[in-house]
């Protein structure tokens, strides 16, 4: 892993970090400690909220199971066709357990960072292999330096379009994933009268995607694929789009197999 210090910078005042010991400190001496595991949390005190560390625990085991590796694939080749910079810097905004943010283009030499705002999300992140870096931090105040990310993704996240045009780099753009109509369609419909949202077709991002971001590339990638019982399970219990269902009151013996249904937005912002 790089070590990106240099690219980092104070989210309470905007100051460079140096490295002193197993800490970061800025220019007005504000410090953060660097946890055992390698990660940093520019947000204490933050409340763990909806997305609890069971939540990203679920998500593992599905993205274990390959669920959305032809994603992976897709976002790989998009980025070798629009990002042709050596040793690229990779952030990935709201990196969950870190699936997206090491599994993209394998073997290709670049500097991946991965925030979010969960701490339990990031601690996960930072285990294994350290080929990337992780901390906690708001999407409001990206703790990197103006002008240094190459590749910035946005995955099922709420963007903030300001924050991602001021750490961009010259020529850097954002590749966005939205759910479309039928994305986990199989298990919205179990979930039937209980869910929240009845239903959902993407229109609302789409149209904010198009007014915040010139976009260059806009794609589809649907698939179905066969599921076991297990990852049908952990399915239910990651997504956002089944809150306030009891996951345990489903008959998910019935789920045999998953709709992937998402869109790919590629741009620069305006």
């Amino acid at each position: 892993m790089h070590d990106i210090t240099h690219l980092l910078r104070c989210p309470l005042c905007g100051g460079a970090f140096s490295r002193r010991d197993n800490s970061l400190v800025c220019e007005k001496r504000h410090t953060y400690d660097i946890a055992r595991q390698g990660y940093v949390n520019f947000v204490p005190g933050q409340k763990e909220m909806f997305y609890k560390k069971e939540l990203f625990e679920s998500r593992a085991k599905v993205f274990g199971a390959g669920v959305y590796a032809p994603v992976v694939e897709r976002l790989t080749e998009a980025i070798g066709r629009h990002v042709k910079a050596g040793n690229a810097v990779l952030l990935d905004a709201g990196c969950g357990e870190g699936y997206y943010t090491k599994a993209v283009c394998p073997g290709r030499e670049m500097t991946r960072i991965g925030f979010d705002l969960s701490k339990d999300a990031v601690k996960l992140a930072a285990k294994g292999p350290k080929m990337a870096a992780f901390f906690a931090a708001d999407l409001k105040r990206i703790p990197l330096q103006d002008h240094v990310v190459d590749i910035l993704l946005d995955i099922f996240t709420p963007a903030n379009y300001a924050e991602f045009a001021r750490v961009l780099a010259p020529g850097g753009v954002v590749m966005k994933l939205a759910p479309r109509s039928g994305y986990l369609g199989e298990l919205r419909a179990l979930a039937g009268d209980r869910l929240r949202r009845q239903e959902y077709d993407g229109g609302d991002v789409e149209r904010y995607v198009h007014e915040k971001m010139d976009v260059i590339e806009q794609t589809a990638i649907t698939y179905t694929l066969e599921v076991s019982q297990e990852t049908a399970y952990h399915l239910a219990r990651m997504t956002p789009m089944l809150a306030g269902v009891d996951v345990d009151t489903l008959d998910l013996s019935a789920i045999t197999q998953i709709t992937i249904d998402e869109t790919l937005y590629v741009g620069t912002v305006k």
